[in-house]
């Protein structure tokens, strides 16, 4: 009896250092799958332009869509298509990946978009060993993405009012909000 006591002390003890462990690796895995997700999408749509740029007749790109479906600069409008996120891009679905917002102004389109590092229902949970429980540059729970697919002529490129950072038209690029805040939506560009 004092033996099979012994066996569970211990079996608790490694549960118990071995599950915060296992639980690091999916929140690693979630945030290494919506970069690598992110990263697929924004090549294809590099590619859907480049064939924009040099075609003069009608094509197809993306999962085999229509030339008609890019915009006046060469980028796709909508990147959703057969009922999927990026179905357009993609032949298999982006799973965890949600279209959250249009932002239309005179100036520029964009959607935003959350993954399953990012959702902030189901997203990754801050770390608590980083300043202000952010690691920069790395999807949690509170940061979205960002597609600019239009950018009105003859400007050339927004700055975000979050990050500041320098979009051009065509890019997905990660909103990260610093610490812990609440995520909000709603951005504004300045184009220039």
């Amino acid at each position: 009896m004092v033996e099979l006591i012994f066996v569970i002390v211990i079996i608790g003890i490694l549960a118990a250092v071995g599950l915060p462990k296992l639980s690091g690796v999916s929140d690693g895995a979630k945030k290494t799958a919506e970069i690598a997700t992110i990263s697929a999408v924004s090549t294809a749509i590099e590619t859907a332009h480049g064939e924009w740029s040099i075609n003069e007749n009608s094509f197809t790109w993306g999962t085999n869509q229509s030339s008609s479906a890019l915009n006046s600069v060469g980028y796709p409008s909508d990147l959703s298509a057969n009922n999927k996120v990026f179905g357009a891009l993609l032949k298999k679905d982006a799973d965890g990946f949600a279209k959250i917002a249009t932002l239309s102004a005179t100036d520029y389109n964009a959607t935003v978009f959350t993954g399953p590092a990012s959702n902030k229902d189901i997203g990754v949970k801050f770390d608590t060993k980083a300043p202000n429980g952010d690691i920069t540059g790395k999807p949690d729970k509170n940061d979205f993405w960002v597609y600019l697919s239009y950018i009105l002529p003859p400007k050339t490129s927004c700055v975000d009012s979050i990050n500041g950072k320098i979009f051009f038209a065509g890019d997905i690029q990660l909103i990260d909000i610093t610490g812990t805040a609440t995520p909000n939506y709603t951005l504004t560009f300045t184009c220039n």
